[in-house]
């Protein structure tokens, strides 16, 4: 699929390029191009677009050759420099290194410094040729240069962005496996107290009077297996529990908020710990409710010292929501967002997720929240965080949208530019022509000897060129010459035929028609 739009791409890019080239072979223009010169043209540029990704050196370096032989040629590569410029900016956006670039430019204007006078005995020409590959060739490049290093800085930034967030995730998992600890340590107090229990009822039956031997012998044996069950489990969990953390808070609700307020924090309890009626939560369940009264409260002591901090506890047919918000404390901070935080967090929610329930944290109108449901039943809730894609994914799939639509509003733009720089060529054109045109009556009626004053009454407003570099009649020896055109139209074939008109002393001291067969 990718390659199809680059394909298409491309044959858009030579669509586009190709156009000023088939305009100049009409017969619209004085001098059209003829066949095989526009053919050899879209032939080249189709060259230059198609190995323009893989070798954008060469594609340069071939435009660039392309604009000084059109010089040396024709004089006139009006139509050859947007290939020049496009493919300038292209090697400039996809080449990593400098100097073979600037060697393609220079290499070019060197050869034009030799081949444009041998072919045109023009120094103009020779002087437009250099300039065309500095304004068409330079300038690009270095946008197309500034575009590179700016998509490489971007494409840094995103690939140490990605880094961290890996970093992070890291850190929340190992928060979730320390948070799993906990809750081994949990299962091992409450299965413990159960098993030892059990171990303890099977003892007392072993030693009833009125046991049959055979039964007081099962239940030894099954006191001895409940004991060592109980051994087994203790053993599990020392290998798994983490000696640096001391683990959970076993205090209740009402003990958690009374030792906030003992230590300053101004701490509102809403609601009982227990759904009441003789109703008790599963203890997971209640020891994932004081984790998360626990969490908040270290939070909000933390991030938001104070603030006031409500702790709301309510229960329901089938589950329960505990919640922990606080306003915005005096340094500004309503929850845990600085480098590092969230550790807590992380392993919270897997406690949550393991008991069915889900957790949800962030800012709030005016100040943080701390939110977690817990069902009363049993029925563990989906990690779906490993199969979601990272934020910095996401981000930078948006990011590469938009740089997809920059490019097309920069190629619209830049259309457009070429559109109205071709108008206003074509408009000047127009009014230099107009605007320089000396009638053919007034030349007639013309003297030479007339008073300047007279002649200079019916002369237009300017001159058609300032000087021909083409070969003329010689002029009067010490009289300066002025040229206006015979018509209006810069587009006609006889577009070089010029009125030459020469003073000295303040008078007409030649009239000359110069036809343009000596232009050609």
């Amino acid at each position: 699929m990718k390659w199809r739009a680059r394909a298409f791409g491309d044959a858009v890019l030579w669509a586009g390029l190709s156009l000023p080239l088939l305009w100049a072979g009409t017969s619209l223009l004085a001098e059209p191009y003829t066949g095989w010169e526009v053919a050899a043209g879209v032939l080249l540029i189709a060259v230059e677009v198609a190995i323009g990704r893989s070798r954008p050196l060469a594609a340069l370096l071939l435009a660039a050759s392309a604009w000084v032989v059109s010089v040396a040629w024709r004089g006139d590569p009006t139509v050859l420099f947007p290939p020049l410029a496009v493919m300038a900016y292209l090697a400039g956006a996809r080449m990593e290194r400098v100097r073979p670039a600037l060697y393609g430019m220079a290499g070019p204007a060197g050869a034009a410094v030799i081949l444009v006078p041998l072919m045109s005995r023009d120094l103009g020409a020779l002087f437009f040729a250099v300039t065309g590959i500095a304004v068409f060739g330079l300038v690009p490049w270095l946008a197309g240069r500034a575009r590179y290093q700016h998509l490489a800085l971007a494409r840094t930034g995103w690939e140490r962005a990605e880094r961290l967030e890996l970093e992070q995730r890291m850190v929340a998992e190992q928060a979730r496996l320390r948070e799993r600890h906990r809750i081994a340590g949990d299962m091992h107090d409450l299965l413990g107290h159960e098993l030892s229990l059990v171990a303890l009822r099977i003892g007392g039956l072993e030693v009833a009077p009125d046991l049959d031997p055979r039964h007081r012998e099962a239940a030894g044996a099954a006191r001895a297996a409940v004991t060592a069950a109980a051994e087994r489990l203790a053993e599990i969990v020392e290998v798994l529990r983490d000696d640096s953390d001391p683990g959970p808070s076993h205090e209740s609700v009402e003990e958690l908020v009374e030792g906030a307020q003992a230590a300053g924090m101004r701490v509102e309890l809403h609601g009982a710990e227990t759904p009441g009626d003789g109703v008790r939560l599963p203890p997971m369940r209640e020891r994932a409710l004081r984790r998360v009264v626990q969490e908040g409260l270290t939070n909000a002591a933390k991030h938001a010292p104070g603030a006031a901090v409500a702790v709301r506890i309510t229960h329901a047919h089938g589950g329960s929501v505990v919640s922990v918000s606080n306003a915005y404390g005096r340094g500004g901070s309503a929850g845990s967002t600085g480098p590092g935080g969230g550790r807590g967090l992380a392993g919270l929610a897997e406690r949550v997720r393991l008991c069915g329930g889900s957790l949800t944290a962030g800012p709030r109108d005016d100040g943080y929240e701390l939110v977690a449901r817990l069902p009363h039943a049993a029925g563990p809730g989906t990690h779906a965080e490993a199969a979601a894609p990272s934020r910095s994914s996401v981000q930078l799939a948006e990011a590469r949208r938009r740089v997809h639509r920059s490019r097309f509003a920069a190629v619209g733009v830049a259309l457009a530019m070429g559109a109205a720089g071709v108008v206003f060529v074509l408009g000047f054109m127009v009014w230099d022509g107009a605007t320089s045109v000396l009638r053919p009556a007034d030349f007639v009626r013309l003297r030479v000897g007339q008073a300047w004053s007279e002649v200079a009454a019916v002369l237009p407003g300017r001159t058609r060129i300032d000087d021909p570099v083409w070969p003329e009649p010689p002029a009067p020896a010490g009289a300066v010459c002025r040229y206006y055109g015979t018509h209006p139209n810069p587009f006609d074939g006889r577009r070089y035929e010029l009125y030459r008109l020469c003073r000295s002393g303040g008078r007409l001291v030649s009239k000359d028609f110069l036809p343009h067969d000596l232009a050609s």
